[in-house]
């Protein structure tokens, strides 16, 4: 079928819906599977494990394998991230919520502390999964790694809050597809903007090394002549 007709743009249109709802599908109940505490990680892991596949024009893998591999291999490891990542964004919402002081001032102070770690702590949970999926590295990279790419693409970080903003408002508009698509055409998002990120930062490092060899080899030819 021609792609480029109107009835072939139509048909991948309707293959994108369905492939969405049924990476969704298996993110909700491979999260049960796990009674939510012990799914909800490893299943949002093999979901952005899919998606990292698919925005790398790797679409001639089975899904449905792929997810439940990904789950099974990283249920350990994501549920221990999952966990710990999950206890400081509940010690930063109970604060937000609940701490207090009587004078006005510091209390209006420690509550803007408090909102300025929890918009960090919004960043690094944006770019942990997606690092999670693309590279192997410990726990504390991935924190260091999210926080340097906030700073040095800032573009890219507006870009992905724009994204979800928009997300947002079409789930408080149509709150049925949160159910249908919410999980899946959100972190499809998140890892389409992240790995464009990633792949622009391994160029401009590559490109760097490359000079830097460059640097190198000038040095020793100068010290033979």
């Amino acid at each position: 079928m021609n792609g480029d007709s109107l009835i072939g743009k139509f048909y991948q249109f309707g293959e994108a819906v369905l492939f969405l709802l049924y990476v969704n599908f298996l993110w909700i109940i491979f999260s049960l599977l796990g009674l939510i505490f012990f799914g909800i990680g490893p299943s949002t892991v093999a979901m952005f494990a899919v998606f990292r596949k698919w925005v790398m024009g790797q679409h001639g893998h089975h899904v449905g394998k792929l997810f439940w591999e990904t789950y099974r291999k990283e249920f350990f490891r994501a549920n221990g991230i999952t966990w710990i990542v999950g206890l400081f964004g509940l010690m930063i919402f109970t604060n937000l919520q609940y701490f207090s002081l009587q004078d006005p001032t510091w209390n209006l102070i420690f509550k803007g502390i408090f909102i300025f770690f929890a918009f960090l702590y919004f960043i690094m949970v944006l770019y942990l999964f997606p690092l999670y999926v693309h590279y192997h590295n410990s726990f504390q990279q991935y924190i260091k790694n999210a926080f340097l790419i906030a700073i040095y693409q800032p573009l890219r970080t507006i870009y992905a809050l724009a994204a979800l903003f928009t997300l947002y408002y079409l789930w408080v508009i149509f709150p049925i597809f949160i159910f249908l698509f919410g999980g899946s055409l959100t972190s499809m998002v998140i890892m389409y903007i992240c790995y464009i990120t990633f792949v622009k930062i391994e160029h401009k490092q590559q490109v760097i090394n490359e000079q830097h060899e460059k640097e190198i080899n000038s040095r020793k030819e100068w010290r033979y002549e």
